[in-house]
């Protein structure tokens, strides 16, 4: 009898809880808030031409994301065109001040000071020239560099733009007093917002980095190209 009250007693329990659990995720489900970040395109179709305006507006500022993004890929592969000119100036400045160092050997070997001091003045002038060729270069890698962080400023301004735009819909769905943007996680868009603007700013701090140095090799590049034209007007030092 006593084994008999235990298993009925132990089959009560189980009951309890298997009803206490299924009551549980019961009561969990009819109260679960169904939350999304995307406010869908057939619930703004709802809302009002004449409260559309911050949304238009929105968008515009996305399509003009867009466009700044096109504009600065464009830049970045002008700049590569540049780069390639400045580096084949390079290697007829490097083949022409070679030639310069086997003319003067050439003009050692006869002893004739006149032959060798004018070797000499043209090697100078060559190293010049030489010199100025590889700040180009310089410049004109750092010129790219820059452009390609600006790519990525313009695809983080778009990323804001995007998270303000979704941001946008969320609020006129809400201000029209569309049920369903119950259903839209504000909170998480507002900290996708927030997370593309910091990222934003860390992408604008890297193009500022980066002027920073283009500057200063802006600064050589013109030291020594200056230093080039006064051989070039001269024909010496």
């Amino acid at each position: 009898m006593r084994q008999v009250s235990r298993r009925r007693v132990l089959g009560g329990v189980a009951a309890a809880l298997l009803l206490g659990l299924g009551g549980g995720c019961s009561s969990s489900h009819s109260h679960k808030k169904v939350e999304t970040a995307k406010v869908e395109d057939s619930w703004m179709a709802r809302v009002p031409p004449d409260q559309m305006d911050d949304v238009r507006q929105a968008q515009l500022v996305v399509s003009t994301a867009e466009e700044q993004q096109e504009r600065a890929n464009v830049s970045v592969e002008d700049g590569k065109r540049d780069l390639q000119v400045a580096q084949g100036r390079e290697q007829a400045a490097e083949a022409r001040q070679q030639a310069s160092v086997d003319a003067l050997s050439a003009a050692q070997e006869t002893g004739q000071a006149d032959a060798i001091d004018l070797a000499q003045n043209d090697l100078a002038q060559a190293n010049t020239e030489l010199a100025a060729a590889k700040a180009e270069t310089a410049l004109n890698e750092k010129t790219v560099t820059t452009r390609e962080s600006v790519v990525q400023v313009r695809e983080r301004e778009r990323d804001v733009a995007n998270a303000e735009l979704a941001q946008t819909r969320f609020l006129t769905l809400q201000r029209t007093g569309d049920v369903r943007a119950q259903q839209v996680d504000g909170d998480e868009l507002a900290r996708n917002l927030e997370e593309a603007r910091a990222k934003a700013r860390d992408a604008g701090d890297q193009v500022d980095a980066n002027i920073t140095e283009q500057e200063q090799a802006q600064s050589t590049w013109e030291q020594l190209d200056a230093q080039t034209q006064a051989y070039g007007g001269s024909g010496e030092p």
